[in-house]
């Protein structure tokens, strides 16, 4: 039993380390309490998600392409250009918070793409006591990476260099990754064969 929570443990640090990286961006630019706990439930959201088409791929409900899976590139994509937008233009946004919760939900989903494809075969293959085993430990690591992300930000070293370059590398961060999303699941060369052959 102790084997198999230390490689589930490992298995959720390999596939959301990059998680961890993203956290640390968002607590770095919010002050309120009330954003910080929309950032954590914005985490949240977007992990029971990517939790939900993983077990539905598992189940075989629903044969999840590779190639559409990459599609989710698109909202990282859209998000940076908006943000990038954003950092030329001062808007007020009465709904600040719940934009937060639905921001870090939408990239914490994109960026989970790849992690569909292989909780798929990981849930296929263990009993259902297992499976529930390994959902109670993921959603506990998502408040410890939630609560690092967040003790982080507040060592000087890292404040100082995430204040003076966060707010201008965001925007090509996410577009990046949505590129990177795309790329990894097949998405540009599928649709590129596609409108070929069209």
């Amino acid at each position: 039993m102790l084997s198999l929570i230390a490689s589930i443990i490992i298995f959720f640090i390999a596939t959301n380390i990059d998680d961890l990286f993203f956290l640390m961006t968002w607590f770095s630019q919010v002050k309120t309490t009330e954003q910080k706990l929309c950032i954590v439930a914005g985490q949240y959201l977007g992990f029971i998600l990517i939790l939900i088409f993983s077990f539905i791929g598992a189940i075989g409900a629903v044969q999840l392409s590779a190639e559409w899976i990459g599609l989710l590139g698109l909202a990282p994509i859209y998000i940076g250009i908006k943000s990038l937008r954003d950092l030329y233009q001062v808007r007020k946004d009465a709904s600040h918070n719940l934009g937060w919760l639905f921001k870090v939900a939408t990239i914490t989903f994109a960026n989970g793409a790849d992690n569909i494809g292989v909780y798929i075969p990981f849930l296929a293959i263990h009993n259902l006591e297992r499976i529930i085993l390994l959902l109670v430990i993921f959603l506990v690591l998502v408040a410890v990476w939630c609560y690092l992300g967040n003790a982080l930000v507040k060592q000087p070293f890292i404040s100082r260099i995430l204040e003076l370059y966060v707010q201008k590398m965001v925007p090509f961060v996410f577009i990046t990754l949505g590129i990177l999303i795309m790329i990894r699941q097949g998405t540009l060369i599928y649709f590129y064969r596609v409108l070929l052959i069209t």
